[in-house]
């Protein structure tokens, strides 16, 4: 068999497999068909949607938190080293 016939073969491989396996996370693949939901099958997405938002946006919030606090802290000894009230 030729390289470019296998390279071919394996492709046509994957396009065939991966959107079987790459079809949704297991939670979503598993729950949606229940629409045992207030609100139907739909608020489900919804819901994940909100959650994702919070872990994305919570490290984010954490880290800016603490790095404002150290600016602030740097910030009020460098002016009460040159004498002015922060």
């Amino acid at each position: 068999m030729k390289p470019v016939a296998r390279v071919l073969l394996v492709l046509v491989v994957v396009a065939l497999v991966l959107p079987a396996v790459a079809a949704a996370c297991p939670n979503c693949k598993d729950a949606v068909p229940d629409g045992e939901y207030p609100g139907g099958s739909a608020s489900l997405g919804v819901g994940f949607y909100y959650s994702i938002l919070l872990m994305i946006a919570a490290p984010w919030t954490a880290v800016s938190t603490v790095a404002f606090v150290i600016y602030r802290k740097h910030r009020r000894q460098r002016l009460t080293a040159s004498g002015a009230r922060p």
